[in-house]
């Protein structure tokens, strides 16, 4: 399934999350490789739904190649208009790749802040929020050991005082996650580092 910008079927799209067993949201997908293995290798096949949102339209179109599987919907359009969509305590995990950083930035927190306490709603009890994100020197030099343990700890405390409990912490990313800035981000030495964490709701 797919849809562009302002072409949802807000019923259908009810319907079809709660008909799933399983439902996974992929804020900002890209070219849609990380959601596509997720969705060819979740052992639930089509009695699981993968929801991709990309709103830069070559890289939906890429992803819309990419991607030919039942349980797949793809969304071209901002997550900002499609997360209050979806009906509360319903998704089961929300993925997010090296978001923008007008969604992670630390000196951005109170723009994005509340978009995060939505997520936090709309997943069930037990529901994960999985996020990659990066950090790097201001001068572009390798990133010293408290620096990124510092940036660490303050994206651990900014989601535990939304409610979330962090269950998973790694440096780095997933090694069966691939994407073209993954690839890239991961020949960058020290000067950049990334960090994987993985949030519960309770």
């Amino acid at each position: 399934m797919h849809s562009r910008t302002g072409g949802i079927n807000r019923d259908l799209f009810t319907t079809t999350i709660s008909g799933a067993l399983h439902v996974t949201v992929e804020l900002g997908m890209g070219d849609g490789r990380v959601l596509e293995k997720l969705a060819k290798t979740k052992t639930l096949g089509e009695m699981s739904l993968y929801i991709g949102i990309e709103k830069d339209a070559d890289q939906y179109s890429q992803a819309l190649s990419r991607i030919n599987l039942a349980n797949v919907w793809l969304i071209n359009s901002c997550f900002e208009d499609i997360v209050p969509l979806l009906p509360d305590s319903s998704i089961d995990c929300f993925l997010a790749v090296l978001p923008d950083p007008d969604y992670i930035d630390q000196h951005k927190s109170k723009s994005w802040d509340n978009l995060y306490r939505i997520l936090y709603f709309k997943l069930k009890h037990g529901g994960l929020l999985q996020i990659i994100t990066e950090i790097t020197n201001d001068l572009f030099e390798p990133v010293k050991d408290a620096e990124y343990n510092e940036w660490v700890l303050w994206l651990r405390t900014t989601f535990e005082s939304m409610g979330f409990k962090v269950t998973y912490q790694l440096e780095g990313a997933p090694a069966e996650y691939s994407s073209r800035c993954l690839d890239q981000f991961r020949g960058g030495g020290e000067r950049i580092r990334m960090v994987t964490l993985v949030l519960v709701r309770p």
